[in-house]
């Protein structure tokens, strides 16, 4: 922390002062508390229930996008055994650009290697996009995300077809 501090210079306090953190995260405190209250109020267990849900239907709708490749294992039929969210590439689109065109559009979903690179190095690929769900995210939500990665891939499609259709006078 400061000790005093001039338009010139400042000086610090003592150690282990000097290194304190400030004013605490009071109100990081206070939105957690506010947080935990929400979800205690709903159930933890409904909670599980409900990603366990949407998951799977997210997983479900996802692998029926042709081209794209779901990581991980399929959900038992009760929506267990596996997170609220899908890794995925698709076989043509670099997971960053496709990323990229789909928060254009306004749906949010992560691209990069998620630190597990260990997994995308034996997958062999330099990374993936990754959509995940929780108690917010409605059956709507998952169907528009998969209407604009669809509308992405057509998207990218058209470009390799003017390519392939342009010529060179």
């Amino acid at each position: 922390m400061i000790d005093e501090v001039f338009l010139e210079k400042s000086t610090y306090a003592e150690p282990p002062g000097r290194f304190e953190a400030g004013t605490p995260a009071i109100a990081e405190c206070i939105g957690l508390g506010a947080a935990c209250d929400f979800l205690s109020e709903i159930g933890m267990d409904r909670v599980y229930e409900y990603e366990c849900m949407v998951g799977q239907y997210l997983y479900d709708k996802l692998h029926q996008v042709a081209g794209v490749t779901v990581y991980g294992p399929r959900p038992g039929s009760d929506g267990k055994g596996r997170a609220a969210l899908a890794a995925f590439n698709h076989e043509s689109i670099q997971h960053s650009d496709l990323s990229t065109f789909i928060d254009m559009e306004g749906v949010a979903i992560r691209s990069g290697h998620h630190c597990t690179q260990p997994l995308h190095r034996d997958l062999g690929i330099s990374g993936s996009c990754r959509a995940s769900a929780y108690i917010y995210t409605t059956l709507a939500d998952v169907d528009a995300f998969i209407d604009h990665l669809q509308g992405t891939i057509t998207m990218f499609a058209s470009l390799g077809e003017m390519t392939e259709d342009s010529t060179v006078e």
